[in-house]
């Protein structure tokens, strides 16, 4: 039914999709989606939850957050920020159409965003004794937001860069913007 969902959400658009279309294209009685998901908005979470699982986003998260090496952090970190944009570009897409066509999607993913933003605070808050001058933590927490935008990622794929291309690139400004090269 995801499958069907998902797919349904990236060809028609998510306000264009009905829930009898999804229905009809994972060959199931509408009342089964209902009862498996409630409505389309439940349905975008799930898709959002699938990522998550798939791209491993808390295993992966904790793997740089155990790293100590200032340098080798920010590399985990570019790896982490990679994989997520990477494994998540149609869920992300489908997301964003949803966020246009739905306040209450619109609202819960800002949420979610404040979250993630917090949470990453996380990958910088230890490198203060490493930051360049005259970096704060909470500058360091916003160049880091900012450079690993989902909105970057996709700009330089479609220039053609690769995964690693971009990878190696993030890893490297982080470093460069970041860090004091003691």
């Amino acid at each position: 039914m995801l499958d069907a969902a998902r797919r349904l959400f990236l060809e028609r658009g998510y306000a264009a999709t009905t829930i009898p279309e999804i229905a009809a294209s994972a060959d199931v009685a509408v009342p089964t989606i209902y009862w498996a998901f409630g409505s389309k908005r439940a349905i975008v979470g799930e898709i959002r939850q699938a990522w998550f699982v798939a791209a491993q986003t808390g295993v992966r998260l904790q793997a740089v957050l155990a790293i100590d090496e200032p340098g080798a952090r920010l590399d985990a970190y570019a790896a982490f920020i990679g994989n997520q944009w990477a494994t998540g570009a149609k869920t992300l897409a489908i997301q964003q159409d949803a966020m246009r066509a739905d306040p209450e999607i619109a609202a819960e993913i800002a949420v979610i965003l404040a979250e993630r933003a917090e949470r990453l605070k996380a990958v910088v808050a230890p490198l203060s004794p490493h930051l360049r001058e005259p970096l704060t933590v909470e500058t360091a927490h916003d160049l880091l937001l900012a450079l690993s935008m989902l909105e970057v990622y996709r700009e330089l794929r479609e220039r053609g860069w690769s995964d690693a291309r971009y990878q190696a690139w993030l890893a490297r400004i982080l470093r460069e913007q970041l860090l004091s090269f003691e």
